[in-house]
């Protein structure tokens, strides 16, 4: 088969990833249409690379690069029309693919979203929502939306994900675009190493006129989390610093009203209560995560510290 033949080049980024790796690849390969599965491992401490096939382009990693520059260094590999980028804990029907490519296609949109689903067949709120702002950053500190759905606002309360329409935004755990414009954006923002890069390149698709659109025929499992639950209590107090990290460059760059301190400070209160809940039910990593937070917000008052990457 010439790599012409394949329609969609499936980019898929693994870290510690064998609880998932191998049925999210089964389900690629069993999708109609013709697909090219490229996966990188950005140095599992797991079996993550015994989980690949030979249907599989895999390259292996001696150190974890992070998700953006993962993704980029696939992207480099691609020779086909569409790229989607998919997360290793997602298990796509054999439609799914198809039938994004037919939305992207009939809407002239710059990325479609596909309809994920939780292990347990709920949707998954985050497959379409609005973006991170100030205003969702304060409801949750709040603990409004615990209390009311109705203060959910950055997840569309009150519809059923029954229908396709335009979103501001999708999940990255499928992504689907055509390649050329990912290439000319310039592939993911490599300045933040993993978390909120789904915000950021609908963000910039948006900014260039093109649509965001979500597929609600488009169906696929999303586990999520099984990547980062694998790590041990340090990787996962990184892994969390690297949200934030994400969450604070997005906000201050996109919202008007996004003003670092005023970021800082409620995200500060949020993990106050998040250490505090973590004692409270000896959760020890809920606690040890906002206690390495609680030193590291502080220093990103004036400017930004990144947070160390996530060794394996």
């Amino acid at each position: 088969m010439s790599p012409r033949s394949h329609a969609v080049d499936v980019l898929v980024v693994s870290w510690n990833s064998a609880q998932t790796l191998r049925q999210c690849l089964e389900s690629v390969h069993g999708t109609e249409g013709c697909v090219r599965v490229l996966v990188i491992d950005n140095a599992s401490m797991d079996d993550s690379l015994d989980c690949t096939d030979a249907a599989a382009l895999v390259v292996a990693m001696a150190q974890n690069l992070g998700f953006a520059r993962a993704v980029n260094a696939l992207l480099a590999e691609c020779n086909n029309e569409y790229a989607l980028l998919l997360n290793p804990d997602v298990i796509v029907d054999s439609h799914t693919v198809g039938r994004s490519i037919d939305l992207l296609e009939h809407t002239g949109a710059g990325i479609v979203g596909a309809n994920l689903r939780t292990a347990d067949g709920t949707p998954d709120r985050a497959a379409a929502r609005r973006f991170k702002s100030m205003r969702t950053v304060l409801l949750e500190t709040l603990g409004l939306p615990r209390l009311s759905s109705r203060f959910d606002w950055q997840y569309f309360p009150g519809w059923d994900r029954t229908d396709s329409r335009e979103v501001p935004c999708v999940n990255g755990a499928f992504m689907l675009m055509r390649t050329e414009l990912l290439r000319d954006m310039g592939g993911l923002d490599e300045s933040v190493f993993m978390y909120l890069e789904d915000l950021d390149l609908c963000w910039r698709v948006r900014e260039r006129g093109l649509a965001v659109w979500f597929c609600a025929d488009a169906m696929a499992t999303h586990v999520g989390g099984a990547s980062t639950a694998a790590g041990n209590v340090d990787q996962q107090a990184i892994a969390h610093l690297h949200r934030l990290d994400g969450t604070i460059e997005f906000i201050v760059r996109t919202s008007r009203f996004g003003k670092r301190p005023v970021l800082i400070g409620l995200l500060f209160v949020q993990t106050i209560v998040g250490m505090i809940h973590g004692a409270v039910t000896r959760d020890r990593v809920q606690f040890a995560r906002h206690r390495r937070a609680l030193r590291w917000l502080p220093r990103q008052l004036r400017s930004r510290t990144p947070p160390p990457p996530v060794s394996s």
